[in-house]
């Protein structure tokens, strides 16, 4: 690991490697989130924009309009919702209390009822459930079942205002989108070697970013993503402020150096990714948090990336015709494209997970009605026996079960465990030695609810391994990964993701770097799809020249790939402009699934 400062490497690169290997946190902080309505919020650092003006009914509205226009005055929070109660009536704005949930629908849709009364008018209103805002900013997808409520209005000095309404914030995905902004907190994973991401949605105009980011860290990780992380920040840390560009803390002084610097990496990983730009100056109960360093940086937490990049080996794998070939520089003309001879050897495969250590668990196909796992290492041989991770593997390869049918074997993050699924129902966890190579098989508990069930036809670990994406009888669903005391998984708050998009069309699902999903399916129209981590969004990417359906991708931090019918083909990540996808260099005309090495 890097450091900035010489002077403390050696210290603190040994305190670091011990939380990378694993160690029991000598304190979770495990606080729950305050359960108040007033929000969270925050605008891009450094942000000279001016005040929002003050929201507020214009002058003769016609009630309608006004509604439309509360609906998007209920997106500001600020103030218990000052501006959303400046359409009530007077008695109404003093009694609203509305719930710490939000509902956010994808349109509104407003229908007038009969009154005889001249000076009332009433509506219903409906739309589609698309999800909730909970407490903390955490996005949970919603049914998309019917939301229905009805607005009475009445007038008060001339002017309609509403004066009947629930207690209930509700908000479109437009107004969503316009006044809020996604924001990454950073917690460890239950092993602690990386960093997992806690996304929130936070609104967008008040300046307090940094104060807002730390008070949220320290008030511990969103309910549903918790049984998959732990803290490193004691119970009793505080935020005391940001004074003269000071970061400061309270509530560590009996916290030893490894504590410290676990609480320091998520600190600073959580303010560089939301853009605040270090380095930056942190002390606890009046001191220098890390030794006799202030300011830190993320160089000296890069071990810790939340986006960690491959290192070392082919950018590129590809399965054709069951053989693995490996493409080196995928995005230019000179690229390379060579045979694999060890897993040639193996047989016909026809799913594979390769790590970027060369660790791979492959499903083979044995005879027409069975397949095998087989897991290995390349160049076990003697070439490449340690995994660079403390760990090796003495047989090159090993047939571990067989099955009808083997769903794409998914590599945890220390490569030495993948899970898959046996004929499209029993998910099992593959464990294997670092001493002798054997591999032990062990059910993984599954808590579907009731409205996913069928044939899981993908499993997908993300690469925490906090987070496993499934295609569920061609639904989409995400899960939480808990790890039990006596070792053992359970695939946990399953949600299903883009219903309204997908319906049951998806076909193939893969991981991006930034914990995004790419997703495959049949419909036609619109056969590539990014889902956002926390299924807020799903964006329909370019197809101009595919041929539906997408039966494979993957994604580099810099590149998409996908399989259609025909061919295997490449799209950068930022698309800018780009309608059509292009064939991969050195893989013209070849039907093949990309194969994205596990960093």
């Amino acid at each position: 690991m890097h450091f900035m400062n010489p002077s403390t490497h050696r210290r603190r690169t040994a305190v670091l490697a011990l939380a990378g290997a694993g160690l029991l946190f000598t304190a979770t902080g495990c606080a729950t989130l305050p359960t108040s309505t007033e929000p969270h919020v925050l605008h891009p650092f450094n942000d000279q924009r001016a005040p929002m003006p003050v929201e507020e009914p214009r002058e003769g509205m016609e009630p309608d309009l006004l509604l439309r226009e509360f609906f998007a005055a209920s997106a500001n929070p600020t103030g218990d919702f000052e501006a959303a109660r400046r359409y009530m009536t007077a008695p109404m704005a003093e009694m609203w209390a509305p719930r710490d949930i939000t509902f956010v629908l994808d349109s509104f849709d407003l229908t007038s009822r009969a009154s005889t009364d001249q000076n009332k008018r009433s509506y219903s209103v409906a739309g589609r459930i698309v999800g909730y805002l909970l407490p903390g900013g955490a996005f949970q997808p919603g049914d998309n079942r019917q939301y229905e409520a009805t607005m009475e209005l009445s007038q008060q000095d001339g002017e309609w205002r509403i004066g009947a309404l629930p207690n209930e914030v509700v908000i479109d995905r437009t107004d969503l989108r316009s006044h809020y902004e996604p924001r990454n907190l950073y917690y460890y994973d239950t092993t602690g070697q990386s960093l997992v991401s806690d996304r929130r949605w936070v609104y967008a105009r008040v300046p307090s970013i940094e104060t807002l980011l730390m008070n949220m860290l320290v008030g511990g990780p969103e309910e549903r993503i918790a049984p998959a992380v732990r803290s490193a920040i004691p119970e009793d840390v505080a935020f005391t402020g940001l004074n003269d560009g000071i970061y400061e803390f309270t509530g560590l002084a009996d916290a030893d150096e490894q504590t410290r610097a676990r609480f320091a990496a998520q600190v600073v990983w959580t303010l560089n990714e939301a853009g605040v730009r270090g380095p930056y100056s942190i002390k606890a109960d009046g001191a220098a948090l890390l030794d006799e360093s202030v300011e830190l940086t993320t160089d000296d937490f890069a071990d810790l990336n939340p986006v960690p990049q491959p290192d070392g080996g082919p950018s590129l794998y590809t399965l054709s015709d069951g053989s693995i070939k490996a493409v080196s520089y995928p995005g230019g003309d000179d690229s390379e494209v060579e045979s694999i001879p060890e897993l040639d050897k193996i047989g016909d495969i026809s799913h594979i997970d390769i790590s970027d250590d060369g660790a791979y668990a492959a499903a083979v196909n044995v005879s027409e009605r069975e397949q095998a796992l087989v897991f290995g290492r390349l160049g076990s041989d003697g070439n490449n026996g340690d995994n660079g991770r403390g760990n090796s593997n003495k047989a090159s390869s090993r047939e571990v079960l067989r099955a009808e049918s083997l769903t794409r074997p998914s590599l945890e993050p220390d490569h030495t465990a993948a899970w898959t699924v046996l004929d499209g129902q029993r998910v099992v966890r593959l464990d294997r030695s670092s001493t002798n190579g054997e591999v032990t098989v062990n059910d993984v508990e599954m808590n579907l609810p009731e409205s996913l069930g069928g044939e899981i036809s993908v499993l997908r670990l993300s690469q925490t391994g906090a987070r496993v994406v499934m295609i569920i009888d061609g639904h989409l669903a995400v899960g939480v990964v808990e790890r039990r005391d006596d070792g053992s998984r359970a695939v946990v708050n399953v949600v299903k993701y883009a219903a309204t998009e997908l319906g049951g069309a998806a076909v193939a699902v893969d991981w991006q770097p930034d914990g995004s999903l790419l997703v495959g399916t049949s419909i036609m129209n619109t056969p590539v799809y990014r889902v956002e981590m926390d299924g807020s969004t799903a964006t329909a990417l370019p197809s101009g020249n595919i041929s539906g359906p997408v039966v494979a991708l993957g994604a580099s931090d810099d590149t998409m790939y996908i399989t259609d019918s025909k061919v295997l083909m490449q799209m950068p990540v930022q698309i800018r402009e780009n309608v059509n996808w292009r064939e991969v260099p050195g893989q013209q005309g070849v039907r093949a699934a990309p194969v994205l090495p596990r960093p």
